[in-house]
């Protein structure tokens, strides 16, 4: 089982499965080039998403293509892991010319990271933002996570603390107490497997995908229940990457990100 594939209903035993399976889908298709190879990306109707890196470093990646719309400046850090910078990018500050402060930082896979990774970093720009799961599990409201000793509304990127210490290579990896605002239930059209797309506004807005566990003592997901564990970050560049380098930013009135 390999978690983050799982999240999004690609749930196979091996990444050289679910790479077969992508092929033989027939809707494989290239995203981007980068130092004369391909990166090609599976995209499903329900959702999941796998990037493929067919030039060295190679890798592949899982990723989601709903997430939840932010605004961050995007530093690359490998060709897959991405530096977040969540801003709070509102329209006054927009108006006024003004920089946008930074509300939350994560690590994240980045679904356009391999064609970023040798540009400037991204300013000002808008995400969609999805948290796999790697290991959650779903408590029934916030008085039984309180009473477990937890802070509902936490999310602690243990891949940004690690970026001082050199001590590990790049990861999107991060802990997670968050209330579930909106869940529905999903289905995977390459494998028909279910999952859940989950909506978390607290302490920033974001995606969670979740598996689906039918199990008679497994708690589902829904408005009001609690998801705590270990996940991956993930994001996707949205209405066009262009908005970063040199320029202004949105927030700061520079160029625009539509």
């Amino acid at each position: 089982m390999i978690p983050e594939l799982r999240s999004v209903g690609l749930d196979y035993p091996r990444w050289q499965d679910a790479l077969e399976a992508a092929y033989g889908s027939g809707m494989l298709t290239v995203s981007g080039e980068v130092r004369g190879g391909q990166v090609l990306q599976y995209d499903d109707p329900g959702g999941a998403r796998m990037v493929i890196l067919a030039v060295p470093p190679y890798g592949t990646f899982a990723s989601y293509v709903d997430g939840s719309p932010v605004t961050a400046h995007v530093t690359m850090l490998t060709d897959i892991v991405g530096l977040v910078e969540l801003v709070d990018d509102s329209p006054s500050l927009q108006v006024a010319a003004a920089d946008a402060p930074v509300t939350a930082t994560v690590t994240a896979t980045v679904a356009q990271g391999p064609v970023l990774a040798d540009e400037d970093p991204l300013q000002y720009q808008p995400l969609a933002l999805t948290a796999l799961a790697s290991s959650l599990r779903v408590l029934p409201d916030v008085a039984a996570a309180e009473a477990e000793g937890l802070t509902v509304g936490t999310v602690e990127s243990s891949g940004a603390a690690a970026l001082n210490s050199g001590a590990v290579a790049p990861h999107a990896g991060a802990t997670v107490t968050v209330e579930v605002a909106d869940a529905a239930r999903r289905t995977t059209t390459l494998t028909g497997q279910d999952f859940w797309h989950c909506t978390v506004t607290a302490p920033f807005p974001f995606t969670v995908v979740v598996p689906a566990d039918d199990s008679p003592s497994a708690t589902a997901p829904a408005p009001g229940t609690v998801l705590t564990g270990e996940v991956q970050f993930t994001a996707t560049t949205v209405d066009g990457a262009g908005c970063g380098g040199g320029c202004g930013g949105c927030g700061s009135g520079g160029c625009g990100c539509g």
